[in-house]
């Protein structure tokens, strides 16, 4: 598509768009019902879900190249009917154009993943002396972050010329620049890989929430033993990136200055993290309208009776998920990419609990659906509450998608998946439980961590989403460098002897004080930040404790992570990389989560930091660095 091409929400171009690349060769992806109408026959329902190109591995390789460029287009807001102009910043994929999401890239345990990132955004904003208090220095620097993968996350050595493995830890002065610049990634996945979906993003130390809060995402699944079943092979699978675009547009109240349908100021995600569009009401918070694949509320048909294997991915960069389908039951069987071998189900929960799948920033899960009985079931958000305290986040509910469920046709040809797949599923090794002894012969060391955003109890007004992100960006000091300043001071002072001395009068001895103007108050964390170092081989237990009444989002990169207490109380342990903290933490009685980790396979750096990306970018971000024995 080229860039000048509306992004995909006209319904009727979407019968035209779905391609798959299976080991390296085009096919049609047939996911859409064409529909005709015939003599005393009704319309068949025209499916609108659209999914994203697939890249798959061809002889254990997958090469690809993805170019960060602008992509012009129109997409929808809360109204599906209704598309707004945007130019936002997305993935391009070899000869294809920019679009609504990068391509889904397919591997399986022991493939090389390989990925060439061209930036081509336009040069980032000069740098001055005063900057925009509204923005950070270098929206358009990026890199690439393979989320969930557990794969090696440094610079191999001894290569020609540099090859990256989840290398993120990039300092001010590095990244991928702009107009041009490359770098080239290289993943290895190990041969027990656990099967599940996993996704790219930027993870440029700054940038990282404009970046993916614009388009710039895309789905990593890992095939193993699990999809080889074969009721799960036979089951037509859709892949659901959720995404909410965030960009300036007509009724928002501060745009700060960003042209209409473009995202280039931090402050617009900062200052109102939960987005726009979906209206506060009834003590609900105002929330960004979900798409799915660049679509808004699609059409997804099934036939009464078959089974699909979908495949849930949250990339937004705040808000979460709560995922229900009307009168039918979610069968869950990943959590993030780390699989269980039964299923944990999700029934309609409108009438009792009102928790579906709850999927926070940058959660993942597969879940086996069967349709029931002919009709139309809405795919929901229920709404969720992320916070405690006096005025608490409650996002709303959401429509995400129309699941129309028609008659079983009888036709030969069709290979139609009616099976549930059978318990106990198939799953990697690596995924053994890491035991009291293990934990034990390994070193038992243990470490705690804090996350506490200073001054922010989520005390926010009726008219604030969040007040600490208020007074960050409102109480900027208008002062300038003392320093600068005393230099000019001092200069023109002697200026003025040498004038009283000659009689004659010197350029420049008169000190004229600036004008005030606001400085940059909340500097980009430093690159020699706190770091955590650990022994290759070691086996540790962390805990993470939350200080604010906000769930914050715990994400650790390269290691999944096996949770086994929730505020100190054992829990039935589960593996994951994302995971929310428990809400209504404070700094004397905090809120906390504690995982076990094995160091087993990689030395180098990486991160750990809050999924809820703009916290990420102000700070609450540490390194962890694995070093040889």
């Amino acid at each position: 598509m080229s860039k000048n091409n509306d992004l995909i929400n006209n319904r009727r171009d979407f019968l035209r768009m779905g391609v798959t690349l299976a080991s390296g060769i085009v096919v049609p992806a047939g996911l859409t019902a064409c529909g005709r109408e015939g003599e005393g026959k009704a319309a068949v329902p025209l499916q609108t879900f659209v999914q994203p190109t697939m890249l798959g591995a061809k002889n254990g390789v997958l090469d690809v190249t993805l170019t960060a460029s602008y992509c012009e287009g129109k997409l929808s807001g809360v109204d599906s009917e209704q598309q707004q102009p945007v130019s936002l910043r997305a993935y391009a994929y070899n000869n294809v154009g920019p679009s609504y999401s990068g391509p889904t890239l397919v591997v399986r345990g022991g493939d090389q993943l390989r990925i060439k990132l061209v930036n081509n955004l336009p040069v980032n904003p000069p740098f001055v002396a005063f900057r925009d208090p509204t923005n950070y220095i270098k929206p358009n620097t990026t890199n690439l972050h393979t989320h969930g993968l557990h794969v090696f996350p440094g610079i191999y050595p001894d290569k020609k010329e540099a090859e990256y493995g989840d290398y993120v830890v990039d300092p001010n002065t590095g990244g991928v620049i702009p107009q041009g610049d490359t770098r080239q990634y290289v993943y290895n996945l190990p041969k027990d890989h656990p099967a599940g979906p996993f996704y790219y993003h930027p993870q440029y130390h700054g940038s990282s929430a404009i970046q993916v809060a614009s388009l710039m995402q895309g789905a990593i699944m890992v095939r193993g033993p699990v999809d080889d079943l074969p009721e799960m092979s036979q089951a037509k699978e859709l892949i659901f990136l959720f995404q909410a675009p965030y960009f300036a547009q007509d009724g928002i109240e501060k745009n700060y200055g960003a042209k209409k349908g473009s995202l280039e100021k931090f402050a617009q995600v900062a200052n109102h993290p939960t987005g726009h569009g979906i209206n506060k009401s009834k003590g609900y918070i105002d929330a960004q309208p979900v798409l799915i694949n660049g679509v808004r509320q699609p059409t997804i048909v099934m036939e009464s009776g078959e089974v699909q294997r979908w495949r849930f991915i949250n990339t937004q960069v705040f808000n979460y998920l709560n995922l229900n389908l009307d009168e039918h039951i979610l069968y869950q069987y990943t959590t993030d990419g780390w699989g269980s071998s039964l299923y944990q189900e999700f029934p309609d929960s409108r009438q009792k609990d009102g928790r579906g799948v709850v999927l926070a920033a940058g959660n993942r899960s597969s879940v086996i659906v069967k349709a029931g009985k002919p009709g139309t079931y809405l795919l929901r958000s229920l709404p969720i509450k992320i916070s405690q305290g006096n005025s608490p986040i409650v996002l709303p509910g959401d429509v995400l998608a129309k699941v129309i469920v028609v008659e079983t046709k009888k036709v030969e040809a069709t290979v139609l998946a009616t099976s549930i797949p059978p318990t106990p599923l198939p799953l990697s090794d690596y995924l053994k439980p890491i035991s009291d002894e293990e934990f034990a012969s390994a070193g038992g060391k243990k470490r705690n961590i804090i996350f506490n955003m200073i001054g922010n109890e989520v005390g926010q007004q009726d008219d604030s989403v969040f007040s600490a992100w208020n007074k960050v960006f409102s109480s900027l000091s208008e002062t300038v460098s003392d320093t600068l300043e005393s230099i000019k001071k001092n200069t023109a002072k002697a200026k003025q002897e040498v004038a009283k001395i000659t009689g004659r009068p010197v350029e420049g001895s008169v000190y004229i004080a600036p004008h005030p103007v606001p400085k940059y108050d909340y500097e980009l964390q430093p690159s020699n930040t706190m770091i955590q170092n650990v022994m290759l081989g070691d086996v540790e237990e962390w805990t993470i404790y939350n200080c604010n009444n906000l769930s914050h989002v715990f994400h650790l990169h390269v290691n999944p992570m096996m949770i086994t207490k929730i505020n100190g109380v054992p829990v039935k342990p589960y593996w994951c990389d994302t995971v929310a903290l428990p809400a209504g933490g404070s700094s004397s009685e905090p809120k906390s989560i504690t995982f076990r980790m094995r160091f087993n396979d990689f030395t180098g750096p990486f991160i750990m930091h809050c999924q809820m990306l703009a916290h990420s970018d102000l700070g609450m971000i540490q390194r962890v660095t694995v070093v040889p024995q």
